[in-house]
């Protein structure tokens, strides 16, 4: 049973790393991984970033990141 001090653990950043992100897809995303651009940002990303099976990347989505996974669409 997961207890809140285990859950506290699991859960600290002591990085202060971003485990969420919010991006969009570029617009001139055709297949394959897609490359993102972060909110507060104006340029796509050097890097192309995996996603979840459940998600099929679409141009200019507003997705989700959570370390690094685009999670999916945000409606």
């Amino acid at each position: 049973m997961i207890d809140a001090n285990f859950f506290i653990e699991n859960f600290k950043n002591p990085k202060q790393e971003k485990i969420i992100q919010f991006a969009r897809v570029d617009p001139n995303y055709t297949s394959g991984r897609p490359r993102l651009i972060f909110d507060g940002e104006n340029t796509v990303s050097g890097k192309a970033y995996p996603y979840l099976s459940s998600y099929t990347p679409q141009p200019n989505d507003r997705v989700m990141l959570v370390k690094g996974v685009v999670i999916g669409k945000v409606v």
